[in-house]
């Protein structure tokens, strides 16, 4: 280490780590909330796709699409690279992932941070003034997501200065630290972020929903209304107090690295873990609250279903009838075969009964018992008839 410069954390994961029980557990654990919560999101962005395309879509369902694609980069690109360092207890990404892993990070928790902050902003303006607010203004809300992106990569650019890889034997350390020029600037720029991305959007948000459900004025006209937009006053609030209690361990140890008195007061390595674990279980979780309290959203997974299981059934019976015409066709030429055999034997050969018709006629010679006109050969009797006289008295004289 230079002697003008002061180590002050590391990156992307402890790498000086001992026990083989770390070296697996972590991984397996980040692992396992990673792709718990990759398929989550993934399953959320879909049934936006799927509202998108059946029905108009509102500025609520845009930036609820922009908080799921937050959390999933956070999980496919932040999480992975925790998992390989506590695996290998070294660095060896590079030094293009050292310098920007940190940085990448905390843009996507100020990207999440300033769309929720917009979004409660955007809920306040409805309930003040509905009619003027009905109507989806895309050029708006695509000009305030540029804004959110844009502020949100530039303001943690001195993640990217000050990391650097450090080769300490045979090992690699990927480092922040804090040199004699640079303390000043660094000191406030530790107090800024978690002030810009942590505290001042949790509190303004949470302010404009409580707000919201207290000028909620339900009336006998538009109830239904008025009751939807009370429950997704509380969702907010719910994913709001969930990302601030599962982001607070982060926050209190960067701070505390950052700003502690001795190298005897520094946080331990557990809460350093355990803080790093809760940063993408919070992304985890997103998808779960979403889908379970916003109605809107859980009608429309359930109508995806519904769907998907009805083509599906659809593609079955379409392959039911594809194979039985196959079969019939299989049986079909079978036939017409047979048939064709058949006939070309017939064409050659004489059929049995005319066979055997011609046979019989070819004897002429007929047998004396089965000569059908015996009579014809018949020798005239010689016997005389009685003449009739001696038949006319007892006509006469009868007895």
């Amino acid at each position: 280490m230079a002697a003008n410069s002061t180590f002050v954390s590391f990156d992307g994961g402890i790498q000086r780590l001992e026990g083989e029980d770390t070296k697996l557990i972590i991984p397996a654990v980040l692992s396992t909330i990673s792709g718990i919560g990759i398929g989550g999101n993934l399953l959320v962005l879909v049934v936006l796709i799927y509202v998108f395309a059946s029905q108009s879509a509102s500025e609520a369902y845009v930036m609820l699409a922009n908080l799921s694609a937050t959390d999933l980069l956070i999980l496919s690109l932040c999480a992975p690279v925790r998992a390989i360092t506590y695996y290998k207890q070294t660095w060896t990404l590079g030094i293009l992932a050292c310098r920007t892993t940190e940085w990448i990070q905390h843009s996507c928790l100020a990207v999440k941070a300033f769309t929720l902050l917009a979004t409660s902003q955007a809920r306040h303006s409805f309930s003040r003034n509905p009619e003027d607010q009905l109507n989806f203004r895309q050029k708006n809300v695509v000009i305030t997501l540029a804004l959110i992106w844009t502020l949100a990569l530039l303001f943690p650019v001195p993640d990217i200065l000050f990391s650097r890889l450090k080769e300490e034997g045979n090992i690699s350390l990927c480092i922040s630290e804090r040199t004699f020029n640079s303390q000043d600037a660094m000191r406030i720029f530790h107090k800024l972020l978690p002030l810009g991305i942590y505290v001042l959007p949790v509190i303004l948000s949470a302010v404009s929903h409580i707000r919201n459900i207290f000028l909620i004025k339900p009336s006998s006209n538009d109830e239904a209304f008025f009751s939807r937009q009370y429950e997704n006053s509380l969702m907010y609030l719910s994913i709001i107090a969930i990302n601030t209690l599962l982001m607070l361990p982060e926050w209190v140890s960067w701070v505390w690295m950052r700003h502690k008195s001795s190298e005897s007061c520094k946080p331990s390595a557990a809460l350093l873990i355990f803080a790093q674990v809760c940063v993408y279980l919070s992304s985890a979780v997103f998808p779960a609250v979403l889908l379970t309290m916003y109605v809107p959203l859980r009608e429309s997974l359930g109508n995806l279903c519904s769907l998907l299981a009805c083509r599906q059934s659809k593609h079955r019976l379409r392959n039911v009838n594809e194979m039985r015409m196959v079969v019939m066709k299989v049986l079909d030429e079978r036939a017409c075969a047979t048939l064709s055999d058949k006939h070309s034997d017939a064409s050659c050969q004489t059929l049995p009964d005319l066979e055997h018709f011609w046979s019989e006629r070819r004897n002429t010679t007929v047998a004396e018992d089965s000569d059908p006109l015996p009579w014809e050969r018949l020798v005239q009797s010689k016997v005389e008839l009685q003449p009739l006289t001696s038949v006319v008295p007892l006509l006469e004289n009868p007895v």
